[in-house]
């Protein structure tokens, strides 16, 4: 029987069960990939959006799961803040705050 004291000593692994859903973010379907991961086009709320340019890339490394970041620019002008959930193969887009 394992005590408090040795579970305590043991040491800790992080936990394989990823978010279920990021906050301040929504769910999207992936499309197309270019060079097999990159975002090409993705669709959000039934419309279809077209990546033109990626801005820049960074890899977030958590307790609880692995993501990439992708902020992105569309073919309709606008940037948008993609989100790649490594582990469990999900990708989401960043709610954007809108300024005044």
């Amino acid at each position: 029987m394992l005590s408090w004291r040795m579970l305590q000593t043991l040491p800790r692994r992080p936990s394989s069960v990823t978010l279920r859903h990021l906050p301040r973010c929504d769910r999207i379907t992936l499309i197309e990939l270019r060079f097999s991961f990159l975002p090409a086009t993705f669709r959000h709320r039934d419309r279809l959006h077209r990546v033109t340019g990626i801005r820049w890339i960074r890899d977030l490394c958590r307790r609880d799961g692995a993501q990439r970041h992708y902020r992105v620019l569309c073919a309709d002008g606008n940037e948008r803040t993609l989100i790649h959930d490594l582990e469990a193969n999900i990708w989401y887009m960043q709610r954007e705050r809108l300024r005044a």
